[in-house]
């Protein structure tokens, strides 16, 4: 069922425990591209591939520092969208996709970051220094270099052919288990890890609500119900 409002099927004051799954589309008023469609970064970048494959490692780090460095750039010149301030408002704890870290900038503190941050940085020499940090610690040297060792450093993003935290993979599973309200906000959720959440949510009882603008097909059936439209919209309206 796919219906125009959130505040008509979960009004905001049925629900004491709300988690929220966010993706890419969440941050598209931020300034921020998503990935996949005509304006998504996979065309749009140049050096897109070459920033998600570990097995590039060391020879894309230059890469890797011009794609998630330069998109947390932007989102910390833009700041939260009025959609992460309404989650943050909600008391939501938020699952994200997202590297930019603009659910802490809006106030949220409960936040699981499944593919990594890239505000934060990492040694490229993890067996024998395994320095992390904030990414503002390395980005003064260029190339950027770990302060431990001076070794390279990297952005602390998950890439294709690394495994996700286990600890955050817990969290998030418990995150999900222990809610009365999950929204999936700014993505399909189809994509694994983010596919088993919206299912462990309803299984344990809670209400499950997929939040797209541009729905892509049938409303997958881990979830009760739709909401089309702009999360800009629809969570702000929702939370007052």
């Amino acid at each position: 069922m796919d219906v125009k409002t959130l505040a008509e099927v979960a009004p905001r004051d049925r629900f004491t425990r709300v988690c929220a799954l966010t993706g890419a589309g969440i941050s598209v008023a931020a300034g921020l591209g998503t990935f996949r469609g005509p304006d998504g970064l996979w065309r749009l970048s140049p050096e897109m591939e070459r920033a998600m494959h570990v097995q590039l490692l060391p020879g894309n780090v230059d890469a890797l520092w011009s794609v998630w460095g330069g998109m947390y750039e932007k989102a910390s010149r833009s700041g939260p969208t009025v959609a992460h301030r309404a989650l943050a408002d909600a008391g939501a704890s938020v699952i994200t996709q997202n590297v930019d870290e603009l659910h802490q900038q809006a106030g949220s503190r409960n936040v699981v970051e499944i593919h990594g941050s890239a505000g934060r940085a990492r040694c490229l020499d993890e067996a024998f220094c395994g320095w992390t940090g904030r990414a503002d610690e390395v980005v003064r040297t260029d190339p950027p270099q770990c302060p431990q060792c001076g070794e390279p450093a990297r952005p602390a993003v998950v890439l294709f052919g690394e495994m996700l935290d286990p600890d955050d993979l817990s969290t998030a599973r418990d995150l999900a288990a222990e809610c009365d309200l999950f929204l999936a906000v700014g993505t399909s959720g189809r994509v694994a890890p983010a596919s088993w959440l919206a299912p462990t949510a309803r299984a344990a009882g809670a209400y499950c609500v997929n939040v797209d603008l541009y729905p892509d097909g049938e409303l997958d059936p881990a979830f009760h119900v739709r909401v089309v439209g702009d999360a800009q919209d629809v969570l702000t309206d929702w939370v007052r």
